[in-house]
């Protein structure tokens, strides 16, 4: 009599993996490396045994994946992909659990989306089947995770989404997305990964595909820039008013050399890349705002929003111009900007196209007198700027914004990276090198530094890079998880922390809605607004001590600048990450 049990579970036991051939996991990583991915930033879960696998069999085969990059949360493994492609240029593979993954990544999502920042975004799905084939679901969870519509989350902010259900279509399927995410306007895509499917061997007539073509950019409309020019030369006071143009670095010269040249102002409506050299002689300031009432002619380059129009607004007989890959940002449901002439292009071939346009028509002759006027205006703008600094020096007290963002500017270098999470007063900087400063994303999904900077780093690991975040936007990066990440992954980032207690944004946007309102005696009652005092914060420092980075506290002026040295070595010379947690006003 045979006295073993037959356990249960045994008679339907799943099927043992067919190790011969390469599996589908292994031909799509290999995939992704041939199409340029150099990285590969993952949150594993269950779903991801087929690529566990595929990476331990091509450390032993010696086939090429793309690096992986362990996150521990799901908004660093996004952030990082976008500061890597902020500074190369080129996108990068995120690979989350499921549906719960992917549900902590939709605000990072949302970051690049509106940054029109492209990203091979990916998370794996819940096995499809119960039993019966390899891959199918063996815990609870893989019920309880599974959604009728995973991607439905995240559609609004992908250019596309689908999902992998064969390995014979795995070329087409990840071409198809690597294509639209660089298709202008560029931004992220979405795509699930059944682990059944991952875990399929490859079909034994698999040959690799070419590579599909980056889409070519629209060309400007030479009758629609014809009209720009003209308008230009026949203007009193044009200006340009940029957001993001410097995206591509190759404009920024472009540009600087087209306000000098026919004498034309330009000012920055919340400028997230070096657009044109902070000290050029027509630069009329941050606030676009505030400046664009004296324009007769308003050429709005890549900006989502020009001006806003509660506070001013343009001429009702104002000659406009907005040019952008999508100059009407049709991705936001609201927003209706007037113009006269509104051009599909990229800002590169746009400002040539306009430059020699110009020329033509001799416009250089009318530039003197605009050029007269503009710079005078512009050394106005200076000269109150001179003034904030010694008001701000002779008031003393607290660490200041301006302060702290002067500081940092005597400290950083030409050829540092300076990643803003809304603490930096770029008026009191002096960048002149593209990409060397970037800011977050206008839609604020608050988190994002950190992480970006980390993927900055990676990018360009011989550059000191410099992250500097409010204490509400640090918080929200999950920093145990990029402290951990700085330390796993070598990546010697040198933090800020603006440590002011309370979210000031919440407070002086309240403020500007009611400005008689009873939020102004609150907030001097009790120095903060309802809603958005933090009380006491951790001590921040601490937390990259705890990942074997340098952390200090600094809480006078007197201490801000030896501070930023010594944290500086600590980057440069000791190559870790450091944390200085500046005590503010």
């Amino acid at each position: 009599m045979n006295m073993l049990r037959e356990l249960p579970g045994d008679a339907a036991a799943p099927p043992a993996s067919d190790t011969s051939s390469p599996s589908v996991a292994e031909a799509y990583l290999s995939l992704l490396k041939t199409r340029g991915i150099d990285y590969f930033y993952i949150g594993a879960g269950t779903d991801t045994a087929p690529i566990v696998e595929a990476y331990a069999k091509g450390a032993q085969t010696g086939q090429d994946f793309p690096t992986p990059v362990v996150a521990v949360h799901e908004n660093l493994a996004v952030g990082m992909a976008h500061g890597y492609y902020m500074v190369t240029g080129k996108p990068q593979a995120v690979m989350l659990h499921v549906t719960v993954g992917a549900a902590n990544a939709v605000c990072g999502l949302m970051n690049a989306a509106r940054s029109q920042v492209p990203m091979f975004f990916t998370a794996g799905r819940t096995p499809l089947y119960e039993k019966g084939v390899l891959g199918a679901r063996n815990s609870p969870i893989h019920w309880a995770q599974e959604m009728f519509d995973q991607a439905g989350m995240a559609r609004e902010l992908v250019k596309w989404d689908y999902e992998l259900r064969d390995g014979r279509n795995v070329d087409e399927v990840v071409d198809r997305g690597l294509s639209i995410a660089m298709a202008e306007p560029r931004g992220p895509i979405y795509l699930t990964l059944p682990r059944e499917v991952l875990a399929q061997p490859m079909p034994a007539d698999y040959q690799r595909r070419p590579a599909q073509p980056v889409v070519s950019p629209a060309y400007p409309d030479p009758h629609g820039v014809a009209r720009i020019a003209q308008a230009i030369k026949q203007a009193r006071y044009p200006l340009f008013v940029v957001s993001s143009s410097g995206a591509d670095t190759q404009t920024v010269a472009v540009l600087d050399a087209l306000l000098r040249n026919y004498g034309i102002g330009v000012a920055e409506s919340m400028g997230h890349y070096v657009n044109v050299p902070y000290d050029h002689p027509h630069h009329l300031g941050h606030d676009a705002t505030a400046v664009v009432a004296r324009a007769d002619v308003v050429i709005a380059l890549e900006s989502d929003v020009p001006w806003v129009p509660g506070r001013a607004e343009p001429a009702a007989d104002a000659f406009i111009a907005q040019i952008g890959v999508d100059p009407l940002f049709q991705d936001l449901p609201l927003r209706s900007f007037q113009s006269t002439v509104t051009l599909v292009s990229r800002a590169l071939p746009f400002l040539q196209a306009l430059a020699a346009e110009l020329a033509r028509i001799a416009a250089a002759d009318s530039a003197a007198a605009r050029a007269a006027t503009i710079s005078a205006d512009s050394q106005a703008w200076r000269a109150t700027l001179a003034q904030q600094v010694a008001q701000d020096q002779a008031q003393g007290g607290l660490i200041t914004k301006q302060y702290l963002s002067s500081a940092i500017d005597q400290v950083r270098g030409e050829d540092s990276i300076v990643i803003s999470e809304y603490t930096i007063r770029a008026e009191h900087m002096s960048f002149t090198q593209p990409g060397s400063y970037f800011l977050n994303s206008t839609a604020g999904g608050l988190g994002w530094g950190f992480p970006a900077a980390l993927g900055a780093q990676q990018a360009a690991p011989d550059k000191l890079v410099i992250c500097v975040q409010g204490d509400g936007a640090y918080m929200f990066t999950n920093p145990a998880s990029c402290h951990q990440a700085a330390e796993m992954h070598g990546l010697p980032v040198l933090m800020i922390v603006f440590n002011n207690h309370h979210w000031q944004a919440v407070e002086q946007t309240t403020l500007a809605v009611y400005p008689d309102g009873a939020t102004r005696a609150h907030v001097k009652e009790h120095g903060h607004a309802p809603l958005s005092g933090l009380g006491h914060m951790p001590d921040f420092e601490l937390y990259a001590q705890a990942s074997g980075g340098y952390g200090e506290k600094v809480s006078t002026r007197e201490q801000l600048l030896p501070a930023l040295q010594r944290a500086i070595h600590a980057v440069t010379v000791e190559t870790r990450h450091a944390l200085l947690n500046v005590m503010g006003a």
